[in-house]
């Protein structure tokens, strides 16, 4: 076999894919995964669709060993249940413990305890989405002392009733 390009790097590529139809306007269906997933370094997906019945079916077409990582942090727990393998989460940004103690408990099979966090989690989730792009994340992270809240265009600064909602959420997740 003549290789006619050599790459020592290429070697350790592996690719996630990352399955966002409310941002790119394109949603890989399962069947589409189950194609990419026969390609050998594509190895799972990061799935930001909400549809928690997709991880069953990616399953079947994806086969056992493909990655399934939840890419919403509302719906990671019922995500796992259903057999994903974590999130890659913007809550995390905010409230790494609790995200992490949510996942842990997931991967050990506690669900119940998983969702208890899941609910002190879920006004946090739903208050840093409130407005577009990740501003609520970064507004949130300022009251942490972690950064500033100044964004740059196109995104702009959060509405006041936001910014409220945002601080009662960490407030009521024990964060503030």
């Amino acid at each position: 076999m003549k290789v006619e390009w050599y790459r020592p790097w290429s070697l350790l590529v592996t690719i996630v894919i990352y399955n966002i139809p409310g941002r790119s306007v394109v949603d890989m269906t399962p069947a589409t995964m189950g194609a990419l997933a026969e390609l050998p370094r594509i190895i799972g997906v990061k799935d930001a669709t909400g549809d928690l019945a997709r991880v069953s079916a990616q399953r079947l077409t994806c086969g056992p060993e493909f990655l399934q990582i939840s890419g919403e942090d509302a719906t990671a727990h019922g995500f796992n249940a259903q057999g994903g393998i974590g999130c890659i989460s913007v809550t995390a940004n905010v409230a790494p413990a609790l995200c992490s103690a949510l996942q842990n408990a997931c991967l050990a099979g506690d669900y119940s305890q998983a969702l208890k966090i899941q609910d002190k989690l879920m006004p946090l989730h739903q208050a840093i989405f409130t407005e577009p792009g990740l501003v609520g994340a970064k507004y949130a992270m300022s009251l942490l002392g972690l950064c500033s809240d100044e964004v740059r265009l196109p995104l702009t600064p959060l509405s006041e009733g936001t910014r409220a909602k945002i601080k009662s959420a960490m407030e009521f997740a024990g964060l503030l």
